[in-house]
């Protein structure tokens, strides 16, 4: 069985809320957030075999994140010494990231949060569509 913690990582990792209940505003007006849902009843629904992997998972994500936070002195050199620093470590990390969060959502059936704000920027494959609406 999943762990509370368990679940808090994997919405982490998808980039899903880790709140009770959380609003946003249609025209003005307050409305319930509706991508929860979606992942919600995905860990709800993992079979126990899945479990360990489902963890490894979770792990490989956790020591990408944990790598850039580590590395963010480098963003001060591009050498020291005979050390020269990779200018594209960073992309190449979220290279990887993309890799194993899609991994973990491949196995929980759910895409990643295509609101997710910390990959502004970045072409991850999914987002929104803007379109008219005729009234």
């Amino acid at each position: 069985m999943l762990t509370d913690q368990d679940k808090i990582r994997a919405r982490h990792h998808a980039g899903y809320l880790n709140v009770q209940q959380a609003t946003t505003f249609v025209l003005g007006v307050p409305a319930g957030v509706q991508t929860s849902f979606v992942i919600e009843g995905a860990l709800d629904k993992l079979i126990p075999a899945a479990e360990p992997f489902f963890r490894s998972l979770l792990d490989r994500l956790d020591l990408i994140e944990q790598q850039i936070v580590d590395n963010t002195e480098n963003l001060a050199v591009n050498k020291v010494d005979e050390i020269e620093l990779r200018p594209d470590e960073f992309r190449e990390l979220m290279r990887r990231y993309f890799h194993w969060q899609g991994s973990m959502c491949n196995l929980l059936g759910v895409p990643p949060n295509p609101f997710d704000q910390r990959f502004s920027g970045w072409n991850t494959g999914s987002g929104g569509i803007n379109v008219p609406v005729q009234g």
